[in-house]
């Protein structure tokens, strides 16, 4: 089974997401740079990570380090919460830290990461911070982003002065070399998305970015598509895309003004992947959707 790299739609200026999921999913192995919390709030997850499988029960908190290869199988009568965030929301932070032993990484990997293994009055101290996460996302009312990055660091406080740090010493099923394979192809990975990041309002072709990472096109398709899941066409097509329904919701700006600002060579090649992505066009979305956020409670 071939292992991606999923990418979390965060906004770069506050990289953060949450979510529920409900039911009897099966998630494929992948992995990703940002750090993810699983919260169990009923029935039972079986979780595996690095080859390591975890039941969790309902109740119980599981935090996954950026990198780490996971999937997930949950019972039918089953939900979670689930909270992505990038290390650089703790920005703040990150720049005081001179001691590369405690740096932010190392807090999140070093840590006991289920929480079975904590003190009872710690775990009973992090469900409610990861609850008032979820509900300060969910709600969005005036300065919620503001309380969601104050419970982070708070949450962030609780690792570093109660959680026991990981006293495992059994080795992962994994081995080292894929592991190390995984984080150099990270590396790789992270590169190449700040590079469509920084260029994706110019043309940008498969062979102009594997020459910027030094590597043949022949290569540089088959290492994207084999860690993605996908290929970088398509990688950037929905990144402009996504580029594009911000605009659309958040400005008011013309069809054409928004193809522009995403990238898109025309506004009729914007139109037929946008529809072609959605099943409407960019003018219906944002009428609809715009539509559906005035009338939510």
């Amino acid at each position: 089974m071939n292992l991606y790299l999923e990418i979390p739609k965060l906004d770069k200026h506050f990289p953060f997401r949450s979510f529920v999921n409900k039911g009897d999913v099966f998630c494929y192995p992948h992995w990703h740079k940002e750090i993810e919390i699983i919260y169990v709030t009923k029935g039972s997850l079986d979780l595996g990570i690095n080859d390591m499988p975890i039941r969790m029960r309902q109740g119980e908190v599981q935090f996954i380090n950026g990198g780490d290869i996971h999937y997930f199988l949950a019972s039918p009568d089953s939900e979670r919460v689930v909270i992505q965030f990038d290390l650089s929301i703790f920005q703040e932070v990150s720049t005081t830290l001179r001691d590369k032993e405690h740096s932010l990484r190392d807090a999140f990997t070093q840590m006991e990461q289920s929480s079975w293994s904590w003190p009872e009055e710690t775990a009973a101290k992090m469900l409610p911070l990861i609850e008032n996460i979820y509900e300060e996302d969910s709600q969005r009312r005036e300065g919620y982003a503001y309380m969601i990055k104050a419970r982070l660091f708070e949450m962030l406080t609780l690792i570093s002065r109660e959680i026991p740090k990981n006293r495992m010493q059994t080795q992962p099923k994994i081995s080292e070399h894929t592991l190390t394979q995984s984080k150099e192809t990270l590396w790789k990975l992270e590169r190449i998305f700040e590079y469509v990041e920084k260029h994706y309002q110019e043309p940008i072709t498969l062979n102009k970015v594997a020459e910027y990472m030094g590597f043949s096109p022949y290569y540089f398709t088959k290492m994207f598509k084999k860690n993605t899941g996908m290929t970088f066409i398509s990688f950037l097509n929905e990144y402009r895309l996504n580029k594009a329904k911000w605009i659309l919701l958040n400005e008011d700006a013309s069809i054409t003004a928004v193809a522009e600002a995403a990238g898109f060579g025309s506004v009729k090649t914007f139109h037929h992947f946008f529809k072609e992505a959605t099943g409407i066009s960019p003018l219906k979305y944002r009428k609809t959707i715009s539509g559906n956020n005035s009338t939510r409670i």
